[in-house]
């Protein structure tokens, strides 16, 4: 059992996996406030744009749930840039059909995600741009 933990304690997290566990809920709840206070959109129909639940949703609003990194996407001008158009897509998309296309789900947060990695490599981190020490 010893071993098990120490493995897991010790495991070396790759900046993608990060990126699932901690950016990727702090991407959602910056869309989410994106669509809510620039468009006016309903819990209900964010929780469907982003394919979760209206309580999922609340979360985000809240800051209990993705919220470690919220303030850094929201100050990085980038970072904001690229939210807002991504959540402009993803509500365009979802106003002319019904529903967002899984594919566009991807690209929009690999295209956050990039950028995120791009920034980080400019301040010379090999990681995320969140873990780093050089940017506040």
């Amino acid at each position: 059992m010893d071993k098990v933990r120490y493995w897991r304690s010790s495991r070396y997290e790759l900046p993608c996996e990060h990126a699932a566990k901690v950016v990727f809920p702090s991407i959602r709840a910056s869309i989410a406030r994106v669509l809510l206070k620039e468009y006016g959109v309903s819990k209900y129909t964010i929780a469907k744009i982003l394919g979760t639940t209206p309580a999922a949703i609340s979360f985000y609003l809240e800051g209990r749930r993705g919220d470690r990194y919220v303030k850094r996407i929201e100050e990085t001008p980038e970072l904001a840039s690229i939210v807002r158009s991504v959540a402009r897509a993803l509500l365009e998309s979802y106003s002319s059909r019904g529903s967002v296309e899984y594919s566009l789900h991807q690209v929009a947060f690999c295209s956050i995600c990039s950028k995120v990695n791009e920034l980080a490599v400019n301040h010379g981190c090999p990681a995320t741009l969140f873990e780093s020490k050089l940017i506040s």
